[in-house]
């Protein structure tokens, strides 16, 4: 007695024009780096980030109609999935999502189906695309200057066909490394009006000191952060140690102020020294504590009566 199997079904690779294509294809995203605003909002909704892939030629598969294909991820995607089709990265509170466009439309990974025609098409301006998306509100992150690793470089998705097995790739998608840099948001108080009231000959021999307090706040990725504060005017001494006081006649000898640190160190007024504050944690205000003293200026005439003016700028940097 004869018997026989019946034969598996498979979908088998075409490469004979017309309708046939090529082989399967890798496509490429090069390594690249996203920049954040340390407080950008953890949104699952929209990406702070995106990549397409490169495109490849036509790859074409014969078929038999119930036969499986689908997509899936390759190391260190897989066993990562978080929520909504996203995957966890190297660092914390970000998370990636690779898609896949068929020309038409965009697909989520992992997925499959069935195939209801007797022909599959992987069409030349189909692609990848890698979307990252912040899912914390803080981040930890140690490198504000080459960027932290989100992801290695490596092969992480792919189209399969038949089974998913790594000798029914269809697709694969290569990346190069992505790096991360978060960009510190700071605030700093407005402008600063220093009113040295009603004075007189001889307080003005003396000096008359008022507070000059301002803070910056920064949020940071980083831990911690240092703010640096220096004095800059239009109307300098000629030794940069003062700033010009104009009178209410015009003149600008009769009256002199000095900006002290928080140390009680001379600020010059050309912006040639500044003071540090370091490792303020994040959020947290730096405050420096100035004072400025109203003194007599070089000329010996007292100054005009009535009301007098002065201008400087403090320029705050984020270090």
């Amino acid at each position: 007695m004869l018997s026989a199997e019946p034969a598996l079904a498979r979908c088998v690779l075409d490469t004979t024009p017309p309708l046939g294509g090529g082989t399967p294809t890798t496509l490429q995203i090069p390594a690249f780096t996203i920049h954040v605003d340390a407080d950008a909002p953890a949104d699952r909704s929209k990406p702070i980030g995106s990549m397409d892939s490169s495109r490849g030629g036509m790859v074409s598969f014969l078929c038999d109609r119930g036969e499986m294909y689908g997509k899936s991820v390759f190391p260190p995607l897989s066993g990562r999935a978080t929520q909504n089709k996203m995957f966890a990265t190297n660092i914390d509170g970000l998370e990636i999502m690779p898609l896949w466009n068929n020309g038409a439309a965009f697909g989520k990974f992992p997925s499959i189906a069935a195939v209801s025609e007797n022909r599959v098409n992987y069409a030349p301006q189909s692609y990848f695309r890698i979307e990252l998306y912040k899912t914390k509100p803080q981040l930890k992150l140690t490198d504000p200057d080459a960027g932290d690793v989100l992801l290695d470089g490596g092969t992480i998705a792919y189209n399969w066909i038949n089974s998913d097995s790594s000798g029914d790739i269809a697709q694969r998608l290569n990346i190069g490394q992505i790096h991360i840099i978060s960009t510190p948001v700071c605030r700093v108080d407005g402008k600063k009006t220093i009113d040295f009231n009603t004075v007189s000959s001889d307080n003005i021999s003396n000096g008359v000191s008022r507070p000059l307090n301002f803070a910056m706040a920064c949020t940071t990725d980083y831990g911690s952060y240092s703010a640096t504060a220096k004095l800059t005017t239009s109307t300098p001494t000629s030794d940069n140690n003062y700033i010009q006081v104009t009178d209410n006649a015009g003149n600008t000898d009769r009256l002199k102020i000095r900006i002290d640190d928080s140390k009680g160190s001379l600020m010059h007024v050309d912006g040639t020294n500044a003071e540090i504050i370091k490792g303020t944690g994040n959020n947290i205000p730096a405050q420096f504590k100035w004072t400025a003293t109203l003194l007599k200026g070089p000329a010996q005439s007292m100054p005009a009566r009535g009301q007098f003016s002065a201008n400087a700028e403090i320029i705050l940097q984020l270090n």
